[in-house]
């Protein structure tokens, strides 16, 4: 899924969340991966007027460093961190569904 130039993806084991940066001319992604085993909690904000969702993972062991440099569009939060606006809520909740349940061994 992929929203305010950042894009998260979940293989049934890891959850990968990419970030666009400004990196020299034509940019880069940052990417962190981490297994649903490392996770402590799941907390989701839904978007409200003007404001993003924010999906964050409270994750064993990962920085919390706030990426400095997002692409023009981005959103200045870690990497633990996926920001997501109001037409991605409903694909956003069956993702945190479907974490939690690889969380819980179902």
């Amino acid at each position: 899924m992929h929203a305010r130039r950042r894009t998260i993806r979940f293989s049934g084991k890891e959850v990968t969340i990419s970030a666009a940066v400004k990196d020299g001319v034509f940019g880069n992604d940052r990417k962190h991966t981490f297994s649903v085993t490392k996770i402590k909690k799941i907390s989701n904000d839904p978007p409200g007027f003007s404001r993003p969702g924010r999906l964050t993972f409270t994750v064993e062991g990962a920085s919390t460093d706030v990426v400095e440099n997002p692409a023009s569009g981005g959103d200045q939060v870690d990497m633990n961190t996926f920001c997501y606006g109001s037409l991605d809520t409903g694909r956003v909740r069956k993702l945190v569904a479907e974490i939690e349940r690889a969380m819980n061994g179902s």
